[in-house]
């Protein structure tokens, strides 16, 4: 399969997708797209959203983040990206319908970096972060992880403890919104690994047991200055990331 590439009005090639892969597309920011082409791919709804936002950058990057993802997901439906239709569930999280509700997805973005995770028949949760200096990062820990976690961020050398802080934050919102629940679930009701030289993985979950053996947690490699995960059912996905074209 070959890499998406933008063009005008038009629909992005098409890419085909197998039932046991996991394609993650890693978008970084266009300055130069043309606003109004992107903008011109959004439904009514999505044009109205990008008017709420105060700043004008994160206005454009609404608008070409969420346009990209309607080219990608075009391209995988065979549908023209104007045309896929979404619902949200009642804590946000948007599928697709009519039709295209096989390709399930999700979106995240920071500042520098989107990236969006395609599969077949399965949810799956990605977020990214960028990493940065955070003086209240001892305070946020204590609020939303796990007594587990924190010790073990204690425990991290503390040339690695910021970027530990990112790993653990984005292991756990991946799988947070994998499960479509947003923060109804409590963050520290369940516990994932956040050392650099071992595997992510969850290691605990209050409200399901079971979880720890069903669901598999992927770090994604965006470079030092970003962390990334993906939180996806099952261990035996075969993975494969592109870059988007522009």
């Amino acid at each position: 399969m070959g890499d998406l590439h933008p063009a005008g009005d038009h629909p992005a090639i098409g890419s085909r997708l197998e039932r046991d892969e996991l394609h993650v597309w890693k978008l970084a920011p266009e300055p130069a797209a043309n606003l109004d082409t992107y903008s011109g791919l959004l439904s009514r709804e999505e044009q109205e959203r990008s008017t709420r936002f105060l700043f004008p950058h994160l206005r454009r990057n609404f608008i070409v983040d969420h346009a990209r993802l309607r080219l990608i997901l075009g391209a995988y439906a065979g549908r023209a990206p104007e045309s896929l239709t979404f619902a949200v569930n009642e804590y946000g999280k948007p599928e697709l319908t009519d039709g295209a509700d096989t390709l399930r997805f999700n979106l995240s973005h920071t500042e520098g970096r989107s990236a969006v995770a395609v599969c077949l028949d399965s949810p799956v949760g990605i977020d990214v972060e960028a990493v940065r200096p955070m003086d209240d990062w001892e305070g946020i820990a204590q609020s939303h992880f796990s007594a587990r976690e924190i010790a073990a961020l204690h425990a991290t050398a503390e040339s690695d403890r910021q970027h530990a802080f990112f790993r653990c934050w984005t292991r756990k919102e991946a799988f947070l919104k994998a499960h479509g629940f947003g923060l109804s679930i409590p963050l520290d009701s369940f516990a994932v690994s956040l050392a650099r030289e071992t595997a992510p993985a969850l290691l605990e979950c209050t409200w399901d047991p079971q979880v720890t053996s069903r669901w598999s947690l992927l770090s994604l490699d965006l470079g030092e200055e970003f962390a990334g995960a993906l939180a996806i059912p099952r261990d035996d996905w075969k993975v494969r990331f592109f870059d988007w074209a522009r």
